[in-house]
C-alpha cells in the first residue's frame, strides 16, 4: 500500500498554493490539493481505509489548521488508488455558528444551550439526509419515497417518446381487430407470414408490459403518511420517532446498495455542538455494513476538534483517530503576513514591528489571505499612497480590525459600535491632549525664565558666584 501511496503522492507546494496563485493579487480562500506536502496524513489516512476493522476515522484539529485541505489532497490520491468514480460521498453542513471568543460574558455552557436552541437535531439530520439522498442521481434510486426532478436525455427521451406512439398506434390496432385476434389468420396468412400483425402484437405486448411494471416500480414509493377522518387521523409508527435518520434509515440502506460509495467525509458537524447526532451516524454506518445488500465495507470520516468529545469518549467511538497539526498561530502568523505582503508586491514594506504587534490576534490562513485580498482591492479604490496620503498601515489595521470584528465593524456604518464610539469622542481626546501640552508649555515657559534670571549683572558678581562655587567645593575642616 505505501508502494502504490508513493506513486500517487503529489509534487511539494507552497501551502498557501501554487505558483500561478504566488503570482496574483489575489489568492481563493478553498481548500487546496497540495496541503500534505510530506504525505504523513495521506498515509495515515490510506491505512485507516484499508484496515478491516475501522468504519469510523476522526481528523482531529482546531479550526483553521488545515483539516479540509488535507481531506481534498487525500480524495486526490484516493480516486487515482481506487481506478473508480463515485466512490466517496462529502457531507459538509454550511452552518457557521458565533464561537466563544475572550472578552466575552457568555460562557461555554451557555453559548452551547445557544447554539442547540439556534438548530436542532432534526434539522441537521434533514440536512444530512438531504446530501446523501439528493447528491446520487435520481436513476440510481428508483424506488427510493423522495421523488426528485429527473432530466432524461434528449436523444435517449427522444427514442422514448418514438416507441410509445409506436405501442399507442400497435394497442389502437389490436384493438380494431379485437374480433379476430384469437384467428390463427390475424397472424399468418394463407400466402406468406403477416410479419405486420406479428410486430404490432409484439409493440402491443411490450407497451401493456413496460406499462404494469412502471406501475409496479413506482407503487413501492408509495408512503402512507396519514389517513384524516375529521377528527379520526391515522399516522405510521415511524412518523413519530424524533430521529430522521432513524425514520428512514431504509432509504438509507437502500442508497448504499444502488450507489457505489465507499468512504462518507462529513465536514463542519462539530459546529452543532450536539455529541448525541455522532452516536446516531455510528449506528447508521454499523448497520449499513452489516446489511446483506451491501457487499463492500462503507467507512465515514469526520473531520471535527479536539474538544468535541469528553476524556476518552473519543477513543470509544473512533476507530482511528489522526491528529492535524495546525500550519499556523499566534507565534508564526507574521510569516504568514510577510509571505502575502511579498506576494503582493507592495511598494511601500510595511513596517515589521506594526506586523509583529497585529499578527498576535490572527491564527488562520484563511483570515490573512482575506485580509491582504481586501487591503489589494482597498488600495485600488482609494488610490496610490503618494497620491491620497494613505497611510498603509492604518488600512490594514482597519482591514484586521474589519475581519476580526466585522459585526461591530458593520456598526461603523451606521455610527454605532465600539470603535464608533471612539471616533466620537474625537473631540474630547483633542481639547484634553490640547490642555495637557499648554500645560507642559507652561511649566518650560517658568523654567526658561528662570534660567534667563541666573545671568550675572557684571564682572564682579560674575567674580563672586565664581569665589562661592570655588568654597562650596573644598572638603570639610579646610583652613583657608
Amino acid at each position: 500500500m505505501s508502494e502504490k501511496l508513493e506513486e500517487s503522492q503529489l509534487p511539494l507546494a507552497s501551502p498557501t498554493g501554487n505558483s500561478e496563485e504566488d503570482q496574483s493579487e489575489y489568492v481563493d480562500l478553498a481548500p487546496i490539493d497540495k496541503a500534505d506536502q510530506s504525505g504523513i496524513y495521506s498515509e495515515a489516512l490510506f491505512d485507516a481505509v484499508e484496515n478491516p476493522n475501522v468504519f469510523n476515522i476522526a481528523l482531529t484539529g482546531p479550526y483553521g489548521s488545515g483539516k479540509s485541505s488535507i481531506i481534498r489532497t487525500f480524495l486526490k490520491n484516493y480516486d487515482n488508488y481506487r481506478f473508480s468514480e463515485n466512490t466517496v460521498l462529502q457531507i459538509s453542513l454550511a452552518a457557521f455558528l458565533p464561537e466563544s471568543r475572550p472578552g466575552k460574558e457568555n460562557d461555554t455552557k451557555r453559548e452551547k444551550t445557544h447554539q442547540s436552541e439556534s438548530v436542532s437535531k432534526q434539522e441537521i439530520e434533514r440536512s444530512i439526509l438531504q446530501q446523501m439522498l439528493y447528491g446520487a442521481d435520481a436513476n440510481s434510486l428508483p424506488l427510493s419515497r423522495f421523488k426528485r426532478i429527473q432530466s432524461p436525455r434528449k436523444l435517449w427521451s427522444q427514442i422514448i417518446a418514438l416507441l410509445i406512439v409506436f405501442g399507442v398506434v400497435s394497442c389502437w390496432y389490436l384493438l380494431q381487430n379485437q374480433e379476430v385476434i384469437f384467428d390463427r389468420s390475424f397472424y399468418q396468412s394463407h400466402d406468406q407470414i403477416n410479419w405486420f400483425n406479428i410486430i404490432c402484437a409484439a409493440l402491443g405486448a411490450g407497451f401493456v408490459w413496460q406499462i404494469l411494471y412502471q406501475l409496479y416500480i413506482k407503487s413501492f414509493g408509495i408512503s402512507l403518511k396519514s389517513i384524516s377522518l375529521k377528527d379520526i387521523e391515522i399516522e405510521p409508527e415511524a412518523a413519530r420517532e424524533d430521529s430522521i435518520l432513524n425514520r428512514h434509515l431504509d432509504e438509507i440502506i437502500y442508497f448504499f446498495q444502488c450507489t457505489n460509495y465507499e468512504l462518507v467525509v462529513i465536514e463542519d458537524l462539530d459546529r452543532f455542538n450536539n455529541p448525541d447526532i455522532f452516536v446516531t451516524l455510528r449506528e447508521i454506518n454499523s448497520l449499513i455494513n452489516a446489511n446483506a445488500g451491501v457487499d463492500r465495507q462503507i467507512r465515514f470520516l469526520y473531520a471535527l476538534r479536539d474538544n468535541m468529545f469528553d476524556d476518552t469518549d473519543r477513543t470509544k467511538f473512533f476507530e482511528f483517530i489522526i491528529p492535524v497539526i495546525p500550519i499556523i498561530n499566534s507565534s508564526n502568523s507574521i510569516d504568514k503576513m510577510i509571505e502575502q505582503e511579498k506576494r503582493l508586491c507592495l511598494p511601500k514594506r510595511l513596517d515589521s514591528q506594526f506586523l509583529k504587534e497585529v499578527s498576535r490576534y490572527l491564527n488562520d490562513l484563511r483570515l490573512i489571505q482575506n485580509i491582504f485580498n481586501e487591503y489589494t482591492i482597498y488600495r485600488k479604490n482609494l488610490g496610490t499612497v503618494e497620491e491620497n496620503s494613505l497611510d498603509p498601515h492604518k488600512l490594514l489595521a482597519v482591514l484586521i480590525y474589519k475581519n476580526v470584528l466585522p459585526s461591530d465593524f458593520e456598526e461603523l456604518h451606521r455610527d454605532r459600535g465600539n470603535f464608533a464610539k471612539i471616533l466620537s469622542q474625537r473631540e474630547h481626546f483633542i481639547t484634553k491632549q490640547e490642555a495637557s501640552f499648554k500645560s507642559d508649555i507652561s511649566v518650560l515657559e517658568k523654567e526658561i525664565k528662570a534660567s534667563e534670571n541666573q545671568f550675572a549683572n557684571n564682572l564682579d558678581e560674575l567674580r563672586k558666584i565664581y569665589v562661592a562655587t570655588l568654597i562650596a567645593q573644598m572638603p570639610e575642616g579646610y583652613s583657608y
